[in-house]
């Protein structure tokens, strides 16, 4: 055998066996793992499971910035402000999130009918009421 060849094999056998040692399996592997737990408020849950519905999967699959979690974020500082008393906090976290939702429209990512239930739901869940 040449040296070419030798390499070559080695090479091969390499990904090979490599290759299947890095591949998840369905056990392990998880699309997305929730933050529920570190939420400042349990409404938030309730919001996540909104989101990650499969009735919106296709509204947000032209989205490249994932606004779901940054809308989770947002709103979890709002909960967090809120428990801290500062409902002017709450309310400006608020309307952040719904303001990311809000930029996909703009972007031409969905249309407003497409987010106009997860406002909804964002607006009756949030424990500060926008004027």
């Amino acid at each position: 055998m040449t040296m070419s060849k030798t390499i070559s094999v080695v090479c091969v056998l390499s990904l090979l066996f490599g290759g299947v040692a890095l591949m998840p399996a369905a056990v392990n592997a998880a699309p997305w793992i929730s933050a529920a737990d570190s939420y400042s408020a349990s409404w938030l849950k309730d919001v996540e499971q909104e989101l990650y519905k499969k009735e919106y999967r296709s509204v947000f699959m032209n989205d490249p910035r994932t606004p779901q979690a940054s809308v989770l974020k947002l709103l979890n500082r709002a909960a967090a402000a809120y428990e801290a008393k500062n409902m002017q906090l709450a309310e400006q976290f608020v309307r952040e999130a719904i303001g990311v939702l809000e930029q996909g429209i703009t972007k031409n990512y969905y249309g407003q009918a497409d987010i106009e239930p997860i406002v909804n739901f964002i607006k009756q869940h949030a424990p500060v009421k926008l004027s």
